[in-house]
């Protein structure tokens, strides 16, 4: 398995996608995470699912969600777990 950050500190409703979107490659830079648009926010996060680093985390379907935030808030607390 990859060697990847143990938590992810960008919050996705205090940012845009693009912005998301741009941290997520700088993270995790050696995974193929696509950069993409707000309007094509599910290529990516389905993309990401596909990635070794994350097979092991039960990546959430972006057809399950209404917006990219909603997915990135899940994603987050999957990666980083709770944080208190």
């Amino acid at each position: 398995m990859a060697n990847i950050p143990k938590f992810f500190p960008y919050a996705p409703h205090y940012s845009s996608w693009e912005d998301f979107n741009g941290n997520l490659i700088m993270a995790y830079g050696a995974e193929p995470i696509a950069y993409s648009n707000t309007e094509n926010w599910k290529v990516t996060a389905n993309s990401i699912a596909q990635t070794p680093a994350f097979s092991g985390y039960p990546v959430p379907d972006p057809s399950l969600y209404p917006n990219w935030q909603d997915w990135a808030n899940e994603f987050s607390l999957i990666v980083n777990g709770v944080v208190r």
